[in-house]
């Protein structure tokens, strides 16, 4: 599946090898990267039961002995989590978002949080696919005020796949299935549910602070199976260039403005941000002048796969220039 890139790298003469890491070999893995000049990483965060701590913990050994990586697990703690939504939440792109770093704090002010929107979207934050993200949401003709534990609520767990029924249950049970997340995840967020969910989403994918393409998707996980459009539920998603006409204004407030103040205030250069990720955009409420906003729902960094095949030697161009800035260094 890399192979766009690494016949982009072969264009550049630098050697790329595929190196395949497991849990029980991270002494091998770690001796092989240690010959090399650069790493680039795709490790989902949550596989099968698995997470990235010992490979994080490898990565961060390796790139302390001088060799470049991408991502760079410091990167991935500081905006590759759902974190991020909340500390870049004033941003341009950014809607109210609340976290909650203890079982307690969830507790406290979720149900508040509910009354105020009647919608909400949960994330724990550090996921994949879709996993521990719910739909939250008060039950048609509420007129309680602030739900209580043993009020009943909607709740929807988000499949990247299907749109499933919405579920009743207890609001105390809810908030008890939460509290599982918080050990790996270290915290939840939650976001306003976004109306025009059903229009689709779309992935900007960047290398460094360019972005470099895009794709339109439909997820359907948190959609009311009567929400579904059955013309969107049967459209492929497409990679499109990244001067697609249908997405210049969000490429160029993207790049000008909301990636600019991101680095800014998260503390990052823009060299150290990853050779390639990717930003999940929701379409927002229409401007006063009718123009479309964007709402960011997510970043990835971890497993940025697919992404447009156009844009691997901008990819490799990039990856090049820091191993060697790196190796200058090391050597």
């Amino acid at each position: 599946m890399l192979g766009p890139l690494v016949s982009a790298f072969a264009e550049l003469e630098v050697e790329a090898r595929h190196i395949v890491y497991a849990d029980d070999a991270v002494t091998e893995v770690r001796a092989e990267l240690l010959e090399l000049d650069g790493v680039l990483v795709w490790v989902n965060p949550i596989h099968e039961g698995a997470n990235r701590a010992l490979l994080d913990a490898m990565l961060r050994d390796v790139a302390a002995d001088g060799v470049w990586v991408s991502a760079h697990p410091d990167v991935i703690d500081t905006m590759g989590t759902k974190e991020v939504l909340f500390s870049t939440r004033h941003l341009g792109w950014g809607v109210d978002t609340a976290i909650y770093r203890t079982p307690e704090d969830l507790a406290a002010h979720l149900p508040s949080r509910l009354a105020q929107y009647g919608r909400l979207v949960v994330k724990q934050a550090r996921g994949t696919g879709g996993k521990g993200v719910w739909r939250l949401q008060l039950p048609g003709g509420w007129s309680g005020g602030t739900p209580s534990t043993k009020d009943l609520v909607l709740v929807q767990r988000a499949d990247p796949r299907l749109a499933t029924p919405l579920e009743g249950v207890f609001f105390g049970a809810f908030l008890e299935d939460c509290q599982a997340y918080f050990e790996w995840s270290g915290c939840l967020i939650d976001q306003p549910y976004q109306n025009r969910l059903a229009e689709g989403m779309i992935r900007a994918y960047f290398v460094h602070d360019e972005v470099v393409g895009f794709c339109h998707q439909w997820p359907r996980g948190l959609l009311a199976p009567s929400d579904v459009d059955e013309s969107a539920a049967l459209a492929v998603p497409t990679m499109d260039d990244p001067d697609t006409p249908a997405f210049a204004s969000l490429r160029l407030q993207a790049e000008r403005e909301w990636v600019p103040e991101m680095t800014r205030l998260l503390g990052l250069s823009t060299e150290a941000l990853p050779v390639i990720w990717d930003a999940d955009f929701l379409y927002g409420s229409k401007a006063a002048s009718g123009e479309d906003t964007f709402v960011l729902c997510e970043i990835n960094v971890q497993a940025v796969w697919p992404y447009p095949p156009q844009c691997a030697l901008r990819l490799a161009k990039a990856a090049t220039a820091r191993l060697l800035a790196t190796q200058s260094r090391r050597w």
